[in-house]
């Protein structure tokens, strides 16, 4: 019985930091690294999208459409959307972004009029395969697929871990970052941030 029980809790702590990635820095809380790390992530993005040249991205999308943004200093111009957008960037290998899914679907339905979600995989798989898994999850948001979501990522200032989520504003601007597996109520909170 205790066996069971170590395995249980490793399991729920495995889920509750994510894919990846050491937020321990320095003898913090695992809250307090989490923070941290959100706020390195930010700077991170902001600094790195100071430097970099304007570069326009495609993201292709399981239902055949396409996504075209392009990359600015603060944030994306994204094109024919006027919506916040959370780029959720996620592996079908990690179980904290399979944890995730039931959230971010209530999210997208709650805010199907002011946010669209986009589901980024950061993972070498055919379409089919991602499109068998997204009926296996019943995702309810956009995915996409292909060299376009590694783009994305880079132009993002990099993911050190995964679940990892950016929102921005409908103009397009940055709003937050978050890595590891966030509570619907926290992004709940900033989305309505967002899109105010």
């Amino acid at each position: 019985m205790n066996f069971k029980n170590t395995i249980i809790a490793l399991s729920c702590a495995f889920l509750f930091f994510g894919c990846g990635g050491d937020d321990k820095k320095n003898g913090q809380t695992s809250s307090d690294a989490q923070i941290e790390a959100n706020k390195t992530d930010a700077n991170l993005s902001q600094n790195s999208a100071k430097s970099e040249p304007v570069v326009d991205l495609h993201l292709n999308l399981l239902n055949g459409k396409t996504i075209n943004l392009q990359k600015r200093k603060d944030g994306f111009d994204i094109k024919d959307n006027d919506k916040a957008t959370l780029f959720v960037f996620f592996a079908t290998w990690c179980p904290p972004c399979r944890a995730e899914i039931p959230h971010l679907n209530n999210l997208s339905e709650k805010f199907k009029e002011e946010l669209n979600i986009i589901g980024v995989l950061l993972e070498e798989k055919n379409e089919q395969e991602v499109k068998d898994f997204a009926k296996k999850y019943n995702i309810k948001y956009d995915v996409a697929v292909g060299e376009g979501n590694f783009l994305l990522e880079k132009a993002v200032g990099g993911i050190i871990g995964l679940p990892s989520s950016a929102l921005y504003k409908p103009n397009g601007d940055y709003a937050i970052h978050y890595t590891g597996l966030v509570p619907e109520e926290m992004l709940e909170n900033d989305i309505l941030k967002a899109i105010k």
